[in-house]
């Protein structure tokens, strides 16, 4: 069975240009070659953010190995836990308009659900769960044992939280304790569902994504042969990325189910950056109150198949990369890799083009 892999760090020292590092474009495109190389990655796009201008956008390799199809700046690639992101956005709009409120609980009689997904059992605690606890992974759930998201593929996401609000105890008191859960992401796509009464798909698309001008990002399918026409086909050394007995990306859609370009992730990441240039979609109170107010931001996601980076790097450079590969062994090498290169390079090169290519 594969496992879902995920790294997510702040980052909060300043990144500096080296005092003698003036490296042109061109070392940027051989840096890239070369992780490529190093690496075995059939394909990767990446899209670089100076002052909300996109100044650099290049795709490598090939998005389809067998059929020598080259990659392309609107390729498609699985974004895995990038999704996230988006989520916790889309969750601070209706804070934003008012709909929803970060300290509501979500289920019992008191909450948002009520008894949908049947009534929290006595004791446990569960209707003690709140938005935020949800959105700072602190519901007091984990994958013990196992992530509910990568098992019983086959039952629905309301088929799921029954089971857990019935059946698996809390490991800790909510609100307490971080732990990195898919599961808790899930819910808050049938929060959104259940506030909007539209489908976790649909309001992200019109409320969200349509405002940043993007509209090719959708819920990705689960086999090659249900892939998007500009989406790429994904390769994994130790299993096949779409082994029906792998995973459901379609049920992951509010945890990690998008599939995207890099380029429409920069005009995401454009629109919640803080900056002045261009207008933000949600208050810089509540992107204060979550990891986008830090400085510097990274979020990474990874699944068979796939790696993707979205960061906010300082104030003036934010990028984004995207494969169509990972290893199984150690994900997180291959994305802390893919983020020293890039960012090790946007921040020694001194010249950029002043076009805004979005």
């Amino acid at each position: 069975m594969a496992a879902f892999c995920i790294i997510f760090i702040f980052i909060t020292a300043s990144c500096k240009k080296e005092s003698d590092g003036e490296l042109s474009l061109t070392s940027l495109d051989n840096a890239i070659k070369n992780e490529m190389n190093q690496n075995n990655i059939p394909a990767l796009s990446v899209a670089i953010v100076k002052n909300e201008k996109l100044v650099y956008i290049k795709s490598y390799g090939f998005s389809d190995k067998e059929s020598r199809i080259r990659a392309a700046d609107d390729d498609l690639y699985r974004i895995a836990s990038v999704s996230k992101p988006i989520t916790v956005i889309a969750i601070l709009k209706l804070v934003q308009d008012s709909l929803l409120s970060l300290d509501q609980k979500v289920f019992g009689s008191d909450g948002i659900f009520g008894n949908d997904y049947g009534t929290p059992p006595s004791g446990s605690k569960k209707d003690l769960i709140t938005v935020r606890h949800l959105l700072d992974h602190k519901s007091g759930w984990t994958n013990s044992p196992n992530d509910p998201m990568f098992t019983d593929i086959s039952n629905t996401q309301s088929q799921l939280i029954t089971d857990l609000l019935a059946n698996r105890p809390l490991t800790y008191t909510p609100g307490v304790t971080i732990y990195y859960l898919n599961f808790g992401y899930c819910i808050l796509g049938r929060v959104i569902e259940k506030i909007t009464n539209m489908t976790y798909e649909d309001y992200v698309k019109s409320i969200i994504l349509q405002q940043c001008g993007i509209t090719e990002m959708k819920i990705g399918k689960n086999t090659l042969n249900d892939k998007d026409p500009n989406e790429v086909k994904y390769y994994q050394s130790e299993y096949s990325p779409y082994s029906p007995y792998n995973m459901n990306v379609t049920r992951m859609d509010s945890h990690g189910g998008w599939i995207a370009s890099a380029t429409d992730l920069a005009r995401f990441i454009v629109k919640i950056d803080k900056n002045e240039s261009k207008s933000d979609l949600i208050s810089v109170t509540l992107l204060n109150k979550f990891y986008f107010g830090n400085p510097n931001w990274v979020h990474y996601g990874a699944l068979p198949g796939a790696s993707a980076i979205l960061s906010r790097l300082n104030k003036t450079f934010s990028f984004v990369v995207l494969v169509n590969t990972c290893t199984d062994s150690n994900p997180g090498l291959l994305l802390v890799d893919l983020y020293n290169t890039v960012k090790g390079k946007i921040i020694t090169i001194s010249a950029w083009p002043t076009d805004d290519l979005f």
